[in-house]
């Protein structure tokens, strides 16, 4: 009963924890409105004392003794004391301590003095000399246990008297600096979706919330999928529906030589081969069906916008989806998240899953951009490497050779390089699927580069070895993908030309980039750029400014992966030297019969050059190139064999030796990728308003929670620009969008995803530390808000007043539009800038940049 009162004393702590899911310890349902009552764990009485006191008196039985039962008296009185001098020190410690932690912490105690206690008698009890003096000492144990409670009752005491005097304290604080305290944390923790997983987890039903989201997921695309699309019942030339379905029968009907020649002015195929190839096959699905086939005949089917084509278009990108984009991104979030809980993961993959802005261009316009983001995210996920885990070792005895060829050849940082080349292999396929994955490139080159060059500085062959692997992998991926245009050069040529169309243009349509908000300005027509430079002279501008804006983060990105390297090969040198060590030691017993060390006449010729550099780890090098069998350890242990009489070493896998905190290069890596990006969206050449979908992929993978606290609010502050920014994405596709048919759609999305998240733009502004992106956030949101407006306005305005709005539009045909790049780009421009921002807190923070102050 007076355990129960510390609970209710403690009651008033408990329930400021309720939103405590950010951490670690929300996969329970917290608060003491959800938690179940905890069944008391039985005291042990004097007469179970008695109980082993007589027991113990008996005849042991015919069976060998325990572990527990061989440990010797001296041994028993050394670790009894010990225990007692440490529960002296830890009440001083919980004495030093708030009232609800010391009351939860000193009532376990109670608890355990008793098991203690019982663990004590086993061992007192276990020789006829020790067993009258374990019955003596019972009464002072019980006295000192008594003591305990009597103590724990008095913390509960202070606690209660701690907990009145902060509400009497409260009562005196001001009602509007009150509210203002009990609002703010509501502010930044509570949401919709984090009620719904709380409530699942009640209902035992989070096993399930993964199945459910994918449910959801699908469920909510297909809707989509209802409306409009691009060119809808727009003759001759349609829209980007006509152009997938073209190019299925294209690939189907004709030769690979004719694929990027073949009737260019309608729909020319303009990607690299593997969209072609994924045509081809979604054809060869199509022509399964008996109503699909006629659907899909060259030159006749051109405008097909039958049902059956539809939904078979439809169904295409919704399996593509399932099949690759979503568990890819569920991967990567499942790493990069691997020491959050698990509500806050789920919280994550849902953001990624239901993101507007993808589903709106692939299910309502119609494209498969969801087969490029998605093998990229691959190739994201296997870059997430860890740092060593310190506290891995290995134990045994090292007496096998196939063991320690296994530790030195699948160290840590060879499991990641291996990792490394096949994230090379899933990004060349990004590239081939569509040429915009180049957004994505310099971060990835940089990160690879980097690596390459940490591996030279310990051993330049690993290095040359590793450059080599991601080399090859890259052309082999290429060639393999463009092999049927490789050997006439005149139809790669081709190829190349239709994937970089130079007379295209600088920028397609109204889209929110620098390039385009210059040539909207009003100023006089001989100052536009398009009259001022010619088309390879814009290329050539844009390219140098694309250089200069990715430059300072792909140099941040490669000494993160050299100090990552640097770092993983500490913790492997040290683990193969500690094997080498025992294999040694072993050896010398094996070959004398007694000592540890080795004789002159055992040693091999390879063994005793390197006998004096175990200390740097050139063993370990020896097997890697080769030498170990040349007489060296483990070749001795094999000759040794028939004398082994020890089990062989337990070495731990790769996975046990990394630890959960990843590397500095993967920690910088998805910043990197916004950065280069959103440097290629603003200041690129040939760019539409779709390409915005680039950066939004690794701005929506850092997102975790609202009102998640972690790395000192960097984490929520991240957030907040993220969503800031999927939401000025989501409103520079406007007028694409509308122009689909997809307006419904685009406002139902956008309040569902922001709802979900819990996402109220001026909210922020009530409390009194409001940040930039706050500020920011409101202001952008109500320059959208009265665009949106104002044109729904002009929509509905009465006929008389529409004489000078038609004199107005006929002069600015595309006055909204070009109001909409004037308002997007600024706060595009702000999300790169803080990107790169981010670059050097992270660096600096990792350690990566170090900045000296000389003193004087």
């Amino acid at each position: 009963m007076k355990k129960s009162t510390g609970i209710a004393a403690t009651g008033g702590h408990l329930s400021g924890w309720r939103d405590a899911d950010i951490d670690r310890s929300s996969d329970v349902p917290s608060g003491t409105a959800h938690m179940p009552a905890r069944k008391l764990r039985p005291r042990l009485s004097a007469s179970s004392v008695g109980s082993h006191g007589a027991s113990s008196t008996m005849p042991p039985p015919a069976q060998p003794a325990s572990r527990l039962q061989s440990v010797h008296d001296d041994e028993c009185l050394s670790a009894h004391s010990s225990r007692r001098t440490k529960s002296r020190v830890l009440d001083d410690r919980l004495s030093a301590k708030s009232g609800r932690t010391r009351a939860g912490m000193d009532r376990s105690d109670a608890v355990s003095l008793h098991a203690l206690s019982s663990h004590s008698r086993v061992l007192w009890s276990s020789t006829a000399s020790t067993r009258t003096e374990s019955a003596s000492d019972a009464r002072s144990r019980d006295r000192i246990a008594h003591w305990r409670e009597q103590h724990v009752q008095a913390l509960e005491q202070d606690a209660r008297a701690a907990n009145k005097k902060s509400r009497k304290s409260m009562d005196h604080i001001p009602s509007q600096r009150y509210k203002q305290g009990r609002e703010e944390p509501s502010i930044s923790s509570e949401t919709p979706l984090r009620c719904l997983l709380r409530y699942l987890a009640h209902e035992d039903l989070q096993d399930s919330i993964w199945w459910l989201g994918l449910l959801l997921a699908c469920l909510l695309r297909a809707l989509v999928g209802i409306g409009g699309w691009s060119g809808r019942g727009k003759p001759p030339m349609y829209g980007d529906f006509e152009a997938q379905r073209h190019w299925m029968e294209l690939t189907w009907h004709l030769p690979t030589g004719q694929w990027y020649r073949h009737d260019l002015p309608y729909w020319g195929l303009d990607y690299p081969p593997l969209t072609a190839w994924t045509s081809w096959l979604c054809a060869w699905v199509a022509l399964w069906f008996v109503p699909l086939q006629e659907a899909f005949a060259l030159l006749t089917s051109r405008g097909d916008e039958s049902s059956a084509v539809v939904v078979f278009m439809r169904l295409s990108v919704l399996a593509l989806d399932v099949l690759l984009y979503l568990p890819s991104l569920a991967w990567f979030l499942s790493r990069r998240l691997e020491t959050r809980s698990i509500r806050v993961r789920h919280i994550a993959l849902l953001t990624a899953w239901f993101q507007p802005a993808l589903i709106l261009i692939d299910h309502g316009h119609f494209q498969y951009n969801n087969v490029m983001l998605g093998l990229a995210a691959l190739s994201f996920t296997l870059l997430q490497s860890k740092l060593p885990n310190v506290h891995a070792s290995i134990t045994g005895p090292a007496v096998a050779t196939a063991e320690l060829q296994r530790l030195v050849l699948d160290t840590l940082s060879r499991h990641i390089s291996l990792q490394y080349v096949l994230a090379a292999v899933f990004f060349s396929m990004s590239l081939c699927f569509k040429q915009m994955a180049l957004y994505y490139a310099p971060a990835v080159f940089a990160i690879m580069l980097g690596r390459c060059a940490g591996l030279m500085q310990c051993h330049w062959l690993r290095g040359l070895a590793l450059f080599a692997g991601l080399g090859g992998a890259t052309l082999g991926t290429f060639a393999l993908l463009f092999l049927p245009w490789l050997p006439r050069r005149a139809e790669l040529e081709q190829v190349g030309l239709r994937i970089f169309p130079l007379a295209r243009g600088l920028f397609e349509d109204k889209v929110a980039n620098i390039w385009c908000a210059l040539s909207v300005l009003p100023v006089g027509p001989r100052w536009k750029l398009q009259r001022m430079f010619g088309v390879e002279t814009l290329a050539k501008m844009s390219l140098l400014t694309v250089l200069l804006a990715i430059l300072p983060c792909c140099v941040l990105l490669f000494m993160a992966s050299v100090e990552s390297v640097r770092r993983e090969l500490i913790m492997d040198d040290a683990q193969a030297e500690q094997v080498v060590a025992k294999v040694r030691r072993r050896a010398g017993s094996v070959a004398s019969g007694v000592s540890h060390r080795m004789t002159p006449s055992v040693r091999g010729e390879n063994y005793a050059r390197s006998a004096h550099d175990s200390s740097r780890g050139s063993d370990r090098h020896s097997v890697a190139s080769g030498s170990l069998f040349g007489g060296s350890t483990s070749t001795l242990m094999r000759d040794a064999g028939p004398h082994r009489t020890r089990p062989p070493t337990s070495i731990k896998s790769t996975s046990y030796r990394t630890s959960v905190t990843p590397s500095p290069a993967a920690d910088l890596l998805p910043y990197t990728l916004v950065s280069t990006s959103m440097a290629f969206f603003l200041f690129g050449f040939q760019t539409h308003e779709k390409s915005i979908l680039l950066p939004l992929l690794p701005l929506t993978l850092i997102m975790t929670a609202r009102g998640d606290r972690t790395g000192a609010g960097a984490v929520a502050a991240d957030w907040e620009w993220a969503v800031l920014a999927n939401n000025v994405g989501m409103f520079s596709m406007w007028p694409l969008l509308l122009r689909d048919g997809q307006g419904l759609a685009w406002w139902v999305l956008l309040l569902l995803w922001n709802g979900m998240l819990g996402y109220r733009p001026w909210e922020a502004l009530r409390s009194t530390r409001a940040t930039f992106v706050a500020w920011l956030s409101a202001a952008v949101h109500a320059g959208m808000l009265l665009l949106m407006l104002a044109q729904a306005s002009v929509a509905v305005l009465p006929p008389h007043a529409s004489g000078w709005l038609s004199a107005l539009f006929q002069r600015y045909p595309d006055l909204f539009p070009v109001l909409n790049v004037l308002l997007c780009m600024p706060v595009f421009m702000l999300v790169w800038l803080w990107s790169l921002k981010k670059h050097v807190e992270i660096t600096l923070a990792s350690g990566v940049l170090v900045v000296t102050k000389s003193i004087k």
